[in-house]
């Protein structure tokens, strides 16, 4: 009995110590996020954590699997979720002779000051192969230059409209 329950904590502890932490994304003041990674052989299901940095947030995304022989990434399932429910799915838009695969997001909507989990899902055929990916988030609050530059041309057709009529 005492075998089974040292046993059976080993194998608990191993699965624990088997689950990488979430990695933290940061957006750099474009608004791009670059990720990559080289999973272990076998199966894998990669997490990653962000929030995004513009209120009213259009988002994409975009990752491709990169080969180096005949070392091959198959990806089955790229999404986000809140932490609570799945929000988005990524769509496989290419795989090319080689076996690379194209996955892209276009046009979400999220929120700022929420927290989101991206993750990928898949299998790796031998160490080494590498997938890498970009983030993008695109503010619909107009920047104050564009604010700017719109009051000064509605200024200038005020001054034409009262100059003419006066």
């Amino acid at each position: 009995m005492k075998k089974t329950l040292i046993a059976a904590a080993l194998a608990l502890g191993a699965t624990f110590a088997a689950t990488a932490a979430p990695i933290s994304l940061a957006f750099d003041s474009d608004g791009a996020a670059v990720l990559w990674n080289k999973p272990a052989a076998g199966s894998f299901v990669d997490e990653y954590v962000f929030e995004v940095p513009y209120a009213h947030t259009g988002f994409s995304g975009s990752f491709t699997t990169s080969l180096l022989g005949n070392k091959d990434i198959d990806f089955s399932r790229i999404y986000i979720t809140d932490g609570a429910a799945k929000l988005f799915d990524f769509v496989q838009t290419s795989t090319d002779a080689t076996h690379s695969e194209q996955w892209t997001l276009n046009n979400a909507t999220l929120t700022s000051g929420v927290g989101y989990h991206l993750f990928l899902e898949g299998s790796s055929a031998l160490r080494g192969t590498l997938y890498t990916g970009e983030l993008s988030v695109v503010s619909s609050v107009p920047e104050p230059g564009t604010w700017a530059l719109a009051l000064a041309g509605l200024g200038a057709i005020g001054w034409l409209s009262r100059r003419r009529a006066g």
